[in-house]
């Protein structure tokens, strides 16, 4: 029986800047096809069109479980890098380690701040559906709180999903299984507090918009609200089986060390880099 795949193309928008991605999945396999977008500003930035994007190259990231690869692939260089998987990690770590600007404090470890981070999420089903891809697919909207104490207005912040979601297909749930628990992002040094409305939405999103507002102090010390949205729309999906030869490198394209544009590689990771490259050419003749 064939491993289960999909393949499928995000769009997302946010403010006048458009992305996108085509996402494959094969059994345990990923492929991730994107440009990068840089966005800058061209004359007075209260005018219209007055913030321009640049988009780079179209590259592919490939994360293959099967033979524990990465390759990061230039499509319009036709050259590509290679790595263990978790050889990239381990070496970034010993440059962190040794890096100057990274050295550990001496002495003993930052004690905890004292402060308490509320994060409450709200998951409401509204009960509408709609037909998405051949699935049905279910209006779930997510509000999602972050509040401290001791109080302190000038970091909350609040979160608005109102997305339509289906049942995640068997190749999504090969590469990303569900877990329990929650994930956020807040210093180290904050005590995390979760607490729930409603059973939590775990299927695939098709269509997501999302309305951010968080608290800032401005420069007279008045506490002001930022609004920031954006919204992801899946465009194609098809679940038709998949070539395993998407997730490695064509034939004619060349390895190199970096592709084209990046800046050096930390010298131990282009050391390591080259002893994963010599036990390949070891084992290849051998």
């Amino acid at each position: 029986m064939p491993e289960p795949s999909l393949r499928y193309v995000i769009v997302n928008l946010q403010g006048e800047m458009r992305t996108s991605r085509t996402e494959y999945l094969l059994g345990r396999n990923s492929r991730s096809e994107l440009r990068d977008c840089r966005s800058y500003r061209d004359g007075d930035p209260k005018q219209p069109g007055a913030v321009r994007f640049q988009y780079g190259p179209l590259r592919a990231y490939i994360q293959n479980r099967d033979l524990h690869y990465h390759f990061h692939l230039d499509l319009e260089s036709r050259v590509y890098t290679d790595s263990r998987m978790g050889c990239w990690r381990a070496a970034c770590r010993v440059n962190e380690d040794r890096s100057p600007s990274r050295l550990k404090p001496k002495g003993k470890p930052l004690p905890p701040s004292g402060r308490t981070v509320h994060v409450h999420t709200e998951t409401i089903d509204t009960g509408e559906r709609r037909e998405m891809f051949g699935y049905t697919a279910r209006r779930v909207i997510i509000r999602t709180t972050h509040r401290f104490s001791p109080d302190n207005d000038a970091q909350s912040s609040d979160t608005e999903a109102d997305g339509w979601y289906i049942d995640p297909p068997a190749a999504w749930l090969a590469v990303h299984p569900s877990r329990p628990g929650h994930a956020i992002l807040h210093l180290r040094f904050d005590t995390p507090v979760f607490t729930d409305a409603g059973p939590r939405e775990t299927g695939f999103p098709m269509l997501v918009t999302r309305t951010h507002r968080s608290s800032f102090t401005d420069a007279e010390g008045k506490i002001r609200i930022h609004t920031s949205g954006d919204r992801e729309e899946i465009t194609e999906f098809s679940e038709e089986t998949l070539e395993s030869d998407l997730f490695v490198p064509p034939r004619d394209f060349r390895r190199v060390l970096r592709l084209p544009g990046e800046g050096p590689l930390p010298l131990a990771l282009r050391m390591r880099l080259r002893w994963e490259n010599l036990k390949d050419t070891f084992l290849a003749k051998y």
